[in-house]
């Protein structure tokens, strides 16, 4: 099948180096300088007890456009303010049948590109991860996380071409997870990251943070567990002890990993802020759910008592 990953940062990059490096036929959206070291040098990832180096074929949305590509699956692994801008791509690169599979931070992305693109297969998704990009041409994983996971809103996992995605990826080293209930596991994973990005943000912490018993686990802990409520009221709720199974996922991760949102907000650029922390404090008041440790937080970011989308 012919992959194109859209996105070349620490979840896109990634993605496109382990399943170029098995031998699938994947392309890369790329730019800059970035761009420019992948089409010289090939893909370089940092792991934490080894490296892997490897060609992709990388090139521009506009290049991809004019050779009139069309991939088979699409990875959409961009930040969530800058989904709308690949749509154009996402229309010139799809076919009848192709599968479209955002990986994005923001809980629901899946569903908001299904409305722009009802006649395309669109699923929802996420991705566990812990990558950055470093330099041009250099990404680092943070851990050893490495997991996709994906499906229909409905449940139907009868589309052949979702089960070549799961021995494509696993033959890649990547696990995937072929979701049922993709509504549900998709907001156990918005369970970690957003309060991982929220108290990050928040403390100005990092991983080895919350790792210690102090200030910044237990507003972690608060976080998941209002997100825990959420997912009740929602009518999804987790299926396993979200606290501890969260906790363990933290409790892996490198001592210096922040949240990508925390990372932007530092450079001073666009942040997912939005969708990470104020959505929150939205999806509390819409499901009736206190959510104080959100509404705490967001109120440091400027978001004002009853302000909407």
């Amino acid at each position: 099948m012919q992959y194109l990953i859209i996105g070349a940062g620490g979840t896109g990059g990634c993605l496109a180096g382990y399943l170029a490096k098995a031998g699938k036929e994947v392309t890369l959206i790329a730019r800059g300088a970035h761009l420019e070291a992948i089409q010289a040098n090939g893909l370089t990832i940092e792991r934490l007890h080894d490296t892997l180096q490897t060609p992709v074929e990388a090139m521009t949305e506009q290049e991809y456009i004019r050779q009139e590509r069309k991939a088979d699956v699409i990875f959409v692994c961009v930040k969530g303010y800058s989904l709308e801008s690949v749509y154009g791509l996402l229309e010139k690169a799809s076919h009848a049948k192709t599968v479209i599979i955002p990986i994005l931070n923001i809980y629901g992305t899946g569903e908001k590109i299904a409305k722009v693109f009802p006649d395309l297969e669109v699923l929802n998704g996420c991705i566990y991860i812990a990558g950055e990009r470093v330099r041009p041409g250099v990404l680092k994983l943070s851990g050893d996380i490495f997991r996709i996971v994906y499906g229909r809103t409905d449940g139907d996992t009868g589309n052949p071409v979702f089960h070549q995605i799961a021995r494509d990826l696993e033959e890649s080293g990547i696990l995937p997870i072929l979701s049922e209930n993709v509504r549900r596991d998709t907001f156990q994973k918005y369970s970690f990251v957003s309060p991982m990005a929220a108290v990050g943000a928040y403390c100005d912490s990092n991983a080895g943070d919350a790792k210690r018993p102090g200030e910044v686990r237990e507003m972690f802990i608060a976080c998941i567990r209002e997100i825990d409520a959420l997912a009740n009221a929602m009518g999804i709720p987790f299926t396993v002890d979200i606290v501890e199974t969260n906790l363990k996922i933290m409790d892996d991760l490198a001592d210096a990993c922040t949240a990508s949102m925390q990372k932007d907000l530092a450079r001073g650029g666009e942040t997912e802020m939005d969708g990470l922390i104020f959505e929150v404090v939205r999806m509390g008041r819409q499901y009736g759910v206190p959510v104080p440790t959100y509404e705490k937080i967001a109120a440091k970011f400027g978001f004002a008592a009853g302000e909407e989308k």
